[in-house]
């Protein structure tokens, strides 16, 4: 069969690399190396499987030429374009219907080999990837696998590549449910990159050097007492008798037997009493207050109380939490201090007026807490009980979100029957029944209420006595002297009053002078700063700036009346 016409243009392989003359052949024989230049057996030997028309194949060749290592990239080549011995027939991609014959199977003695030619002529060069793939498809040759990227020690680890960006789609976030090179989170999900740095970091330290040991005793622990050197109780108190308690610290140990285990977060406030720290129960996870009391007996005794008086409010008469009364968690002790657990709140009123730079509060913010305040006492006096230290800082706001407040600080409460205590309530709330010892009742907790709604109204106590001396002569100044008869029954009443003769020999009552005080009780009074020009409630009311609030005048009428009840 003659020799039949090889479309040149049509396979891309046989493109040429060199410059020729135009209207010549690449297959001439002058352009051609010299292993190429084979008889015409030998050139029907090349297949290309873009000829239009059917092709059949001369004997092999007599003998085989050895192809010189001086090849051009436009030698014939094996490559996935060659169909192999074993192709079947196939459709011809321009005449349908038409297939070409198998090629007949040759000895490899006679097969034309050359070395794998890795250069531009490539497959993947002249189709993109979609293209070879569907190539090798066709002709049974199995692709590549892909080559990863792998770490610098040699170990096979892969290391993640940032994804290349061809366009603003190719920015949009993508939520993969399996992300790659995540570890699984035992709670569920995966774990960032950031919480593996973070929280996770001992895993991924482990991860790492699987020799890696963490202990989380060994945690450097900040120490919330002051002072913190132990002194007492096996050096676990200061020389105070506060508990010396560090953050990551447990109260209610496994020792003791008790239900829960409370993580000291931080410090919330520390007093005569104890320490409040922020806690969390380990059991429940929720974020309380822990009240941890000095270890002393007269402050146990005290605390047991509160603990009664809680219990009694709590559990019998407030069972709903609807009279603004701070809730009682737990109580436990933790190496010989009480433990009191209570709901966490959020800031004082005292907290509130600083914020807002020692200003008066609206007057429907002051009606709110008021209203308050009011329904708490009035459940108090109900339960026959008395606060004894009823002030701003000892009122909490449940959050910052609303206007609701808790009473707190039950410490220093006792029954209306039973009033063994003399020296209560904080010098700028307490009452004159207190101040010169007579009998008191549930009404100090009235006086005091006075005090801090004006104190919420003006922004400044009322009476922010220095002394006792200083308190009874800033009550005086404003409200009159007290009755005779509460002079004449109050055990310390001659501490600040004395007794004189009027003109028609009745017996009265006057205040003592600052000088003769000092000198009956060898203190030096100094005299106090005085926070309002006015005396009387009335006029430092009408003379306080009002813009602000839009107070009217029938409002003012009422400050003045409320003040003269007093």
């Amino acid at each position: 069969m003659d020799e039949m016409d090889i479309d040149t243009d049509a396979d891309p392989f046989n493109q040429q690399k060199y410059s020729r003359p135009p209207n010549t052949s690449r297959l001439s024989a002058q352009y051609l190396p010299a292993h190429a230049q084979q008889d015409d057996g030998s050139q029907r030997l090349r297949y290309s499987p873009m000829n239009t028309s059917p092709n059949t194949f001369a004997s092999p060749p007599q003998q085989h030429q050895i192809p010189s290592n001086h090849y051009t990239s436009y030698t014939p080549q094996q490559s996935a374009r060659q169909s192999p011995s074993r192709q079947s027939q196939y459709a011809s991609p321009t005449q349908q219907g038409r297939y070409y014959a198998s090629p007949p199977s040759s000895s490899r003695a006679h097969t034309s080999q050359l070395p794998p030619l890795q250069s531009a002529m490539s497959p993947a060069s002249y189709y993109p990837q979609s293209a070879t793939q569907q190539l090798n498809a066709v002709f049974g040759n199995e692709p590549e696998p892909e080559k990863k990227p792998t770490s610098a020690s040699g170990n096979g680890d892969i290391v993640p590549q940032f994804q290349r960006v061809y366009n603003t789609a190719d920015l949009d976030a993508r939520v993969n449910s399996q992300p790659p090179f995540r570890r699984a989170n035992p709670e569920g999900g995966f774990i960032s990159p950031l919480q593996a740095l973070t929280s996770h970091l001992p895993a991924t330290y482990r991860i790492c050097n699987p020799t890696f040991q963490y202990e989380s005793s060994r945690n450097p622990r900040r120490v919330l007492t002051k002072p913190s050197k132990g002194v007492k109780n096996d050096g676990y108190d200061n020389e105070d008798s506060d508990y010396i308690l560090y953050v990551n610290d447990i109260l209610g140990s496994e020792e003791t037997n008790h239900k829960n285990r409370y993580l000291i977060l931080d410090v919330l406030g520390q007093g005569t009493f104890g320490q409040v720290v922020k806690c969390q129960n380990l059991k429940t996870q929720e974020v309380v207050a822990v009240k941890v009391v000095k270890n002393k007996t007269a402050y146990f005794n005290q605390s047991m109380m509160e603990v009664s008086v809680l219990d009694l409010l709590n559990g019998r008469m407030d069972k709903n939490d609807d009279h603004h009364i701070l809730r009682l968690k737990d109580t436990f002790i933790h190496r010989q201090h009480l433990c009191l657990v209570f709901e966490l709140l959020s800031v004082n009123l005292y907290e509130l007026i600083k914020q807002n730079q020692f200003r008066g509060l609206s007057t429907t913010l002051v009606r709110v807490f008021a209203q308050q305040l009011l329904n708490g006492l009035c459940l108090l006096s109900k339960a026959k009980l008395i606060h004894c230290d009823l002030k701003p800082e000892n009122i909490l706001l449940k959050n910052l979100e609303s206007p609701i407040i808790k009473i707190i600080d039950f410490g220093s409460a006792c029954d209306e029957r039973q009033t063994v205590y003399t020296y209560i309530q904080s010098r700028f709330y307490r009452s004159p029944e207190v101040l010169l010892g007579l009998p008191y009742s549930a009404a100090i907790d009235m006086w005091s209420l006075g005090c801090i709604v004006v104190e919420l109204f003006l922004g400044l106590p009322l009476f922010p006595g220095s002394s006792e001396y200083n308190q009874v002569s800033r009550i005086t100044e404003m409200l009159g002297l007290p009755p005779n008869w509460m002079l004449e029954v109050g055990k310390q009443s001659g501490e600040f009053f004395e007794k004189v003769h009027d003109e028609f020999g009745r017996r009265t009552y006057r205040l003592k002078s600052m000088e003769q005080y000092s000198r009956e009780r060898g203190t030096k009074e100094q005299p106090s700063k005085k926070y309002f020009q006015q005396t009387r409630l009335p006029d430092i009311i009408r003379a306080y700036p009002m813009p602000r609030k839009g107070m009217k005048q029938n409002e003012m009428e009422r400050g003045e009346l409320h003040a003269n009840s007093h």
